[in-house]
């Protein structure tokens, strides 16, 4: 229910700010006094519990990777392999 009210604070005074110039003390004294009433309207259930619960730790997610096909067949592809000695020139040439 509170996080009714706030919304409904947020959209009153929007609104209201929209069509009425305010000064940012303005504005703050609007949306305590729109709160303030929209949260005795609720009754005493809208009342911010002085007690915030604390928040259950959450399981980390389990992800299976799946390897797409194209990696797949990368993967396969033959390359040259670090250690060999054509491709080691190369990078030697390379490098200046």
């Amino acid at each position: 229910m509170a996080a009714e009210v706030l919304k409904l604070t947020a959209l009153i005074v929007t609104s209201h700010a929209s069509m009425t110039e305010l000064t940012p003390k303005e504005l703050l004294q609007e949306i305590k006094e729109v709160h303030s009433v929209l949260t005795s309207l609720a009754g005493p259930a809208a009342a911010p519990a002085t007690e915030v619960p604390a928040a259950r730790p959450r399981k980390p997610r389990k992800v299976k990777l799946v390897e797409s096909p194209e990696a797949k067949a990368v993967e396969n592809e033959d390359a040259p392999v670090n250690g060999d000695p054509d491709y080691m020139e190369f990078m030697e040439s390379r490098e200046g």
